[in-house]
């Protein structure tokens, strides 16, 4: 790269304010649900819910998460859900 592409990249990000934002969601609940493996019925396991605080079941639709009342999270505007499977330990003693 010469100088002058160098100087050229330097004053396009002089005027560049840096943003960015963090996302931080608390666990809703622990439910026999899979929306990608089992999304008809109960799942054989458990996961691990955030989001959208609504009524997890089998049948949950989009338009259910986007009329959501509140989400667990710290942005308004997300009616997203995510989750996980649930990872429990097992105390020996």
């Amino acid at each position: 790269m010469n100088f002058h592409t160098s100087a050229l990249i330097l004053a396009m990000c002089a005027g560049v304010d840096a943003t960015s934002i963090k996302m931080d969601f608390l666990p809703f609940g622990a439910i026999r649900t899979d929306p990608l493996l089992n999304p008809t019925c109960l799942s054989d396991h458990v996961h691990t819910m955030y989001g959208a605080k609504v009524s997890v079941r089998p049948e949950l639709t989009y338009d259910d998460m986007r009329q959501a009342p509140e989400n667990s999270g710290n942005t308004e505007e997300n009616m997203s859900l995510y989750w996980h499977p649930s990872v429990y330990m097992h105390d020996k003693t």
